[in-house]
């Protein structure tokens, strides 16, 4: 965003003794919020837009609420930085900090001081899923990440992996040879000189393989939905709708971290890295990237998922039948064919 597209508000005189956390939770509330007036809080602030000076102000205010609400939710995290109006950027300050802190020593011209901050997210999917319990610790999960990376470049991509190098080693690869050894997925070779998979690593990648593209058999068409809430419907496949697949997981009771993770070892995204390999499995940016889309995502509120998976029930549905259809065709043709080569071999 420019600095034109920013929101101006006059604050009450008692919001400068707050934290700053707590200015934001004010200005974007929750969407169950109560304002100091007893109704909406959103509302109530939306109220001292002056939307002749800038009708946009609703729809920006909505992406700040937007970003606050994954804020929240532990989605990322908010980089704050003081700021003047004319878009420069000066020195971070902390959430915790007090606003009367932050705020100028003398005011410029008439009116109260004004406080510029600006906003910038970071997306964080490894405390995410720590926060949210689908990992039981942030060691654990970079453990399970490393320890399929690992084994993806070594099926995939035949990297070799020599235990003569071991000294060189960073202590995720480190971590990740001795969790696959420890299960038997690997094993060095006779001589030492390099790691293998193993026939149990082998069906260990077959299992992976099995629960990815059931993931994809069962979600896929949620990636281009399109939602029609008045209609308590959606389409898919249609070329101009959004993915929903990580909230479909959600709705559904799958892990969002495993699956994205999954589906991003199916798709290739890793080989990004494949000059690298060594360095990536190291690098904790590296599969916040990967992992991304768990916390980057398009969403709508419950109600409206709700009928977005009815219709994703449906339209599977109608699949299936499709393809018992024309298996059944395609049996009934091959039966009759069998039928006529057996008559021409009598004759």
């Amino acid at each position: 965003m420019g600095a034109e597209d920013g929101i101006r508000l006059e604050l009450p005189p008692e919001l400068r003794w707050v934290a700053l956390s707590e200015l934001l939770d004010r200005v974007f509330p929750a969407s169950d919020a109560v304002g100091p007036g007893g109704g909406d809080a959103r509302g109530e602030v939306a109220a001292q837009f002056d939307l002749r000076a800038n009708p946009d102000l609703p729809e920006i205010y909505a992406i700040f609420l937007e970003v606050c609400e994954e804020w929240r939710d532990w989605r990322c995290a908010l980089l704050v930085t003081l700021g003047g109006g004319d878009g420069e950027r000066g020195a971070g300050v902390e959430l915790a900090a007090e606003v009367w802190r932050l705020l100028p020593g003398e005011p410029a011209g008439a009116g109260p001081p004004v406080l510029a901050l600006h906003l910038e997210q970071q997306y964080c999917a490894l405390e995410y899923a720590v926060r949210h319990g689908f990992w039981a610790g942030r060691g654990e999960l970079l453990e399970w990440l490393r320890g399929l990376t690992l084994l993806y470049f070594l099926d995939k991509h035949e990297a070799r992996l020599d235990s003569g190098d071991a000294a060189e080693w960073g202590p995720g690869l480190r971590g990740a040879v001795e969790g696959l050894s420890g299960e038997g997925l690997i094993v060095a070779a006779a001589d030492g000189a390099h790691y293998s998979i193993t026939r149990e690593g082998r069906r260990f990648i077959g299992g992976l393989l099995a629960e990815t593209e059931s993931f994809i058999d069962q979600f896929d068409h949620y990636q281009d939905t399109a939602v029609y809430p008045d209609l308590e419907m959606a389409e898919f496949g249609v070329g101009r709708g959004v993915d929903l697949r990580v909230q479909a997981f959600l709705a559904e009771g799958v892990n969002p971290v495993r699956a994205v993770f999954l589906l991003r070892l199916y798709d290739g995204t890793l080989d990004a890295r494949l000059a690298d390999w060594w360095e990536a499995i190291e690098d904790e940016g590296f599969y916040e990237w990967v992992l991304e889309p768990v916390v980057n995502r398009y969403g709508v509120d419950a109600a409206v998922m709700e009928a977005v998976l009815e219709s994703g029930y449906s339209w599977l549905e109608e699949r299936q039948e499709e393809a018992r259809a024309r298996a059944a065709r395609e049996e009934v043709l091959r039966r009759a064919g069998g039928m006529e080569g057996g008559g021409a071999a009598l004759c």
